[in-house]
């Protein structure tokens, strides 16, 4: 539940920076030096974005605990 609450607050965090950004880059002379910097910032958090959008809702520790114990299942089955 934690992981899923700090993704979904991560993803609104990045969502308004890329809107300020966007709003900056807005403004910016297409092909300079700032534009382009800032252009790359932005294709950064879009990434982060993307990721965060697309891991599961579980948390690491969760998946870990899971794998562990069918492990020990079919360890113990044998």
């Amino acid at each position: 539940m934690t992981w899923s609450i700090s993704r979904d607050n991560r993803l609104a965090e990045l969502r308004q920076l890329l809107h300020d950004r966007s709003a900056t880059l807005a403004n910016l002379t297409p092909g300079s030096a700032a534009h382009t910097g800032l252009q790359a910032e932005c294709d950064a958090i879009y990434a982060e974005i993307k990721q965060l959008e697309g891991s599961s809702g579980c948390s690491p520790a969760v998946l870990i605990a899971i794998t562990v114990l069918v492990l020990l299942v079919v360890l113990t089955t044998r």
